[in-house]
Protein backbone atom coordinates (compact mmCIF):
# COMPACT_ATOMS: atom_id res chain seq x y z
CA UNK A 1 0.00 0.00 0.00
CA UNK A 2 2.84 2.14 0.67
CA UNK A 3 3.41 2.19 -2.81
CA UNK A 4 0.43 3.92 -4.64
CA UNK A 5 0.59 6.83 -2.15
CA UNK A 6 3.96 7.30 -3.33
CA UNK A 7 3.14 6.96 -6.91
CA UNK A 8 -0.44 9.15 -6.04
CA UNK A 9 2.14 11.95 -4.66
CA UNK A 10 4.84 11.50 -7.45
CA UNK A 11 2.30 11.88 -9.70
CA UNK A 12 0.84 14.91 -7.68
CA UNK A 13 3.82 16.57 -7.59
CA UNK A 14 4.81 15.98 -11.26
CA UNK A 15 1.52 17.66 -12.12
CA UNK A 16 2.60 20.96 -10.01
CA UNK A 17 5.57 20.97 -11.42
CA UNK A 18 4.79 20.78 -14.79
CA UNK A 19 1.55 23.29 -14.44
CA UNK A 20 4.00 25.96 -12.80
CA UNK A 21 6.50 25.27 -15.73
CA UNK A 22 3.29 25.36 -17.99
CA UNK A 23 2.06 28.90 -16.19
CA UNK A 24 5.91 29.74 -16.07
CA UNK A 25 6.12 29.94 -19.88
CA UNK A 26 2.57 31.28 -20.66
CA UNK A 27 3.21 34.13 -18.40
CA UNK A 28 6.38 34.78 -19.86
CA UNK A 29 4.98 34.64 -23.19
CA UNK A 30 2.05 36.97 -22.47
CA UNK A 31 4.82 39.22 -20.97
CA UNK A 32 6.65 39.40 -24.21
CA UNK A 33 3.21 40.20 -25.97
CA UNK A 34 2.47 43.02 -24.04
CA UNK A 35 6.46 44.29 -24.09
CA UNK A 36 6.17 43.93 -28.02
CA UNK A 37 2.84 45.87 -27.71
CA UNK A 38 3.67 48.73 -25.93
CA UNK A 39 6.71 48.77 -27.85
CA UNK A 40 4.61 49.33 -31.10
CA UNK A 41 2.63 51.87 -29.26
CA UNK A 42 5.21 53.83 -27.67
CA UNK A 43 6.88 54.04 -31.74
CA UNK A 44 3.10 54.98 -32.43
CA UNK A 45 2.79 57.65 -30.16
CA UNK A 46 6.04 58.89 -30.84
CA UNK A 47 5.62 59.33 -34.85
CA UNK A 48 2.23 60.70 -34.10
CA UNK A 49 4.01 62.87 -31.86
CA UNK A 50 6.51 64.10 -33.54
CA UNK A 51 3.68 64.60 -36.76
CA UNK A 52 1.22 66.57 -34.08
CA UNK A 53 3.99 68.73 -33.36
CA UNK A 54 5.30 69.25 -37.28
CA UNK A 55 1.51 70.17 -37.85
CA UNK A 56 1.66 72.43 -35.09
CA UNK A 57 4.78 74.32 -35.50
CA UNK A 58 3.55 74.55 -39.45
CA UNK A 59 0.41 76.12 -38.23
CA UNK A 60 2.24 78.74 -35.43
CA UNK A 61 5.51 79.46 -38.06
CA UNK A 62 3.11 82.01 -40.51
CA UNK A 63 1.38 83.63 -37.49
CA UNK A 64 4.51 84.16 -35.60
CA UNK A 65 6.09 85.62 -38.56
CA UNK A 66 3.12 87.97 -39.18
CA UNK A 67 2.93 88.99 -35.48
CA UNK A 68 6.99 89.66 -35.42
CA UNK A 69 6.32 91.71 -39.16
CA UNK A 70 3.32 93.50 -37.41
CA UNK A 71 5.72 94.84 -34.45
CA UNK A 72 8.39 95.37 -36.53
CA UNK A 73 6.11 97.45 -38.62
CA UNK A 74 4.64 99.28 -35.33
CA UNK A 75 8.02 99.87 -33.78
CA UNK A 76 9.44 101.49 -37.02
CA UNK A 77 7.99 104.93 -36.40
CA UNK A 78 9.33 104.49 -32.90
CA UNK A 79 13.04 103.66 -33.92
CA UNK A 80 13.27 106.16 -36.26
CA UNK A 81 11.84 109.05 -33.63
CA UNK A 82 14.45 107.35 -31.49
CA UNK A 83 17.21 107.84 -33.41
CA UNK A 84 16.23 111.55 -34.30
CA UNK A 85 16.89 112.60 -30.69
CA UNK A 86 20.04 110.53 -30.05
CA UNK A 87 21.38 111.81 -33.24
CA UNK A 88 20.34 115.41 -32.11
CA UNK A 89 21.85 114.86 -28.77
CA UNK A 90 25.16 113.61 -29.93
CA UNK A 91 25.00 116.53 -31.88
CA UNK A 92 24.17 119.00 -29.04
CA UNK A 93 27.77 116.88 -26.85
CA UNK A 94 29.41 117.53 -30.03
CA UNK A 95 28.48 121.31 -29.98
CA UNK A 96 29.36 121.84 -26.16
CA UNK A 97 32.71 119.20 -26.39
CA UNK A 98 34.21 120.12 -29.60
CA UNK A 99 36.02 123.17 -27.91
CA UNK A 100 36.86 121.70 -24.54
CA UNK A 101 38.58 119.04 -27.03
CA UNK A 102 40.30 121.36 -29.30
CA UNK A 103 41.51 123.11 -26.00
CA UNK A 104 42.52 119.76 -24.63
CA UNK A 105 44.92 118.84 -28.02
CA UNK A 106 47.30 121.45 -26.93
CA UNK A 107 47.74 120.56 -23.35
CA UNK A 108 50.43 118.22 -24.21
CA UNK A 109 52.51 121.25 -25.69
CA UNK A 110 51.98 123.20 -22.49
CA UNK A 111 52.04 120.30 -20.24
CA UNK A 112 55.71 120.06 -21.77
CA UNK A 113 56.82 123.47 -21.64
CA UNK A 114 55.43 123.95 -18.24
CA UNK A 115 57.26 120.62 -17.18
CA UNK A 116 60.30 120.88 -19.18
CA UNK A 117 62.22 123.14 -16.39
CA UNK A 118 61.10 120.37 -13.80
CA UNK A 119 62.12 117.29 -16.43
CA UNK A 120 65.68 118.76 -17.27
CA UNK A 121 66.52 119.55 -13.43
CA UNK A 122 66.01 116.01 -12.67
CA UNK A 123 66.92 113.99 -15.51
CA UNK A 124 70.38 114.69 -15.95
CA UNK A 125 70.81 113.78 -11.86
CA UNK A 126 69.55 110.22 -12.89
CA UNK A 127 71.89 110.00 -15.81
CA UNK A 128 74.89 111.09 -13.87
CA UNK A 129 75.42 114.55 -15.59
CA UNK A 130 75.56 116.80 -12.38
CA UNK A 131 77.06 119.96 -14.76
CA UNK A 132 73.73 119.41 -16.95
CA UNK A 133 71.24 119.82 -14.17
CA UNK A 134 69.33 122.50 -14.82
CA UNK A 135 70.31 123.44 -18.48
CA UNK A 136 68.06 124.26 -21.48
CA UNK A 137 70.29 121.47 -23.87
CA UNK A 138 69.82 119.56 -22.27
CA UNK A 139 69.02 116.35 -23.73
CA UNK A 140 69.63 112.77 -22.26
CA UNK A 141 68.26 109.82 -24.73
CA UNK A 142 69.67 106.73 -25.70
CA UNK A 143 70.38 106.30 -29.26
CA UNK A 144 71.56 102.95 -30.63
CA UNK A 145 72.81 101.87 -27.12
CA UNK A 146 74.95 105.80 -26.57
CA UNK A 147 72.90 108.50 -24.82
CA UNK A 148 72.85 111.94 -26.20
CA UNK A 149 73.58 114.66 -23.30
CA UNK A 150 72.93 117.86 -25.80
CA UNK A 151 74.38 119.10 -29.27
CA UNK A 152 76.97 120.82 -27.63
CA UNK A 153 78.78 117.69 -25.43
CA UNK A 154 77.07 114.62 -27.06
CA UNK A 155 79.05 112.70 -24.48
CA UNK A 156 78.95 115.19 -21.72
CA UNK A 157 80.89 118.07 -20.89
CA UNK A 158 84.43 117.63 -20.62
CA UNK A 159 84.45 119.38 -16.80
CA UNK A 160 81.97 116.99 -14.45
CA UNK A 161 80.70 120.04 -12.17
CA UNK A 162 81.21 122.86 -14.96
CA UNK A 163 79.63 123.03 -18.49
CA UNK A 164 80.76 126.45 -20.26
CA UNK A 165 77.52 125.86 -22.60
CA UNK A 166 74.97 125.89 -19.96
CA UNK A 167 71.74 128.08 -19.93
CA UNK A 168 69.43 127.95 -17.18
CA UNK A 169 65.26 126.23 -17.81
CA UNK A 170 64.31 128.90 -15.74
CA UNK A 171 62.95 131.73 -17.23
CA UNK A 172 64.44 135.04 -16.40
CA UNK A 173 62.48 137.09 -14.09
CA UNK A 174 61.18 140.15 -15.74
CA UNK A 175 63.47 143.40 -14.71
CA UNK A 176 61.66 145.67 -11.76
CA UNK A 177 64.17 148.21 -12.09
Amino acid sequence: MDDWSKQLFDAFGNAVHDFTQQLSADTERWLDDIAEQLASASDTLVQTTDQWAEQVQEAIDPEIDRIVDELSHVAEPFRLTLNTQIDGVVDQLDDILAPLVSGLSGLDQWFEEVSGPINSTVEPLLQNYPACVGCRNFYGQAHGGNTLVCAMHPFGPAEERHCPDWDSVWPNPPNQG
